[in-house]
């Protein structure tokens, strides 16, 4: 009897310490899984923190292109902005590279700048083996072009009533997009025109106004349809850079400056034709003489004025309206002279098609609040946006036409004569905003 006890005691002193051992492996997994939670948390952490430094570095990289910036100065935007948050090549165990073009992925071009950023995280598992634990965060971002969908564009952002505003008088005829008004106004957008088939806008476009419509446009036939408290919309072009007045190598007096024109016959090449430049005189002319543009980029401080029934022909030109002193500073009064196109003249006019203007015919700087007018039996025929940002677009003639392929203006006033815009994405300039891109 005692060694049958003995024998039960034994026995279970013997599974004791069986279990003490199941208990103490048991253990080691439990803290074996938690530190590799807590080790996957902050290789995560480390991740997430590191991928949003990376964006963050690109897309001031993307700004400083949107800007007209060289891609030296996005590069160094990028690292400038890694820098800021923690991230310096060579310091911490960390290596950020910036790449203008990017060197991989479905953007390597000159409009998108591709941060990389890796940093050895030291976890609370292996503390000793953080070398082995790079972590790797890439961004791309760039200023690329986005299509805004709109013919004609009232950019006034304030509450004016008849933002956007067709007499009884004017014939309007859109096709391939609508028509955006920014006014809050009750009255933004105002339609008097009520033969429906002298204001068309093809379907399905529409018009979007941030206030209200007043006037013919849901009674036509076929009806307009309108979206009253549309969210309003940027100045799409704002990013745009302004041409330069020295030459190619940015700096002054070196010879390679456009030329400066006082008349029009000191910027003529041996046939007669204008030549690229800054003009510090009207363009226009008299009678019906034809007045042709070479292609290039003309700085115009002194406006146009073609009521003399000059005829403009110009092919692969921008036209860059200013102030009489630009490039210094405009100051509170800058002198803008305005672009006025009557008499029987007539402008025939194709856009660049390459960068930083591609298919941006006229651009008025933001500087002036000048008006461009069509009037008369004056007749604009182009291919290229027309861009007055803070500048009211005057139509105003019997027969006054303008065949176009897209207007942007603050304020859009169609009092008599002939709109006919056919928005295409491939023949007008296209929006260039910084987004993320992978």
């Amino acid at each position: 009897m005692k060694k049958h006890l003995r024998r039960i005691f034994s026995d279970r002193e013997h599974e004791e310490g069986q279990a003490l051992i199941l208990f103490a492996i048991l253990m080691l997994a439990l803290l074996f899984a938690v530190g590799l939670a807590i080790d996957a948390g902050q290789l995560y952490a480390a991740k997430r923190t590191e991928q949003e430094a990376a964006d963050a570095a690109a897309f001031a990289g993307a700004v400083v292109l949107y800007q007209g910036g060289t891609g030296a100065q996005a590069v160094q935007a990028a690292k400038d902005d890694a820098q800021t948050n923690g991230y310096v090549d060579g310091v911490n165990q960390t290596t950020v590279v910036v790449n203008w073009p990017p060197l991989s992925g479905s953007y390597m071009n000159a409009q998108h700048v591709e941060v990389i950023i890796t940093r050895q995280v030291k976890t609370s598992l292996v503390p000793a083996e953080a070398v082995f634990n790079p972590v790797r965060a890439r961004g791309v971002a760039g200023a690329e072009k986005l299509n805004n969908g709109y013919a004609v564009m009232a950019l006034d952002r304030g509450s004016t009533c008849d933002a956007f505003n067709a007499s009884d008088q004017a014939d309007m005829h859109l096709a391939g997009g609508g028509i955006l008004v920014n006014s809050t106004n009750s009255c933004a957008a105002n339609n008097d025109q009520n033969v429906s088939s002298r204001f068309t806008v093809q379907s399905p476009f529409t018009l979007d106004v941030a206030g209200q419509a007043t006037g013919h446009w849901t009674d036509l036939t076929p009806p307009i349809p309108v979206n009253p408290g549309h969210a309003q919309v940027g100045d799409p072009f704002g990013g745009f850079p302004k041409p330069s007045t020295l030459g190619p190598d940015g700096i002054a007096g070196t010879g390679d400056e456009p030329p400066v024109c006082n008349s029009l016959a000191a910027c003529q090449d041996a046939s007669g034709h204008q030549i690229p430049g800054i003009y510090d005189v009207t363009i226009g002319g008299q009678g019906n003489n034809d007045l042709t543009l070479n292609p290039g980029v003309y700085i115009l401080r002194k406006g146009m004025d073609t009521a003399g029934n000059a005829n403009v022909i110009g092919s692969n030109v921008f036209l860059y309206n200013t102030y009489s002193t630009y490039p210094a500073a405009p100051g509170g009064s800058p002198s803008c002279t305005s672009v006025n196109l009557q008499g029987n003249s007539t402008f025939t006019l194709t856009a660049q098609t390459t960068a930083p203007w591609a298919n941006l015919l006229f651009y008025q700087d933001t500087a002036c609040t000048v008006q461009m007018k069509i009037g008369g039996n004056g007749t604009w025929t182009s291919t290229g946006s027309v861009y007055i940002p803070n500048g009211p677009f005057v139509f105003d003639g019997q027969n006054a036409t303008l065949t176009g392929s897209q207007l942007i203006a603050q304020k859009v006033n169609l009092q008599n004569g002939n709109l006919t815009i056919n928005y295409n994405p491939n023949t007008t300039a296209q929006p260039i905003l910084p987004r993320l891109a992978e």
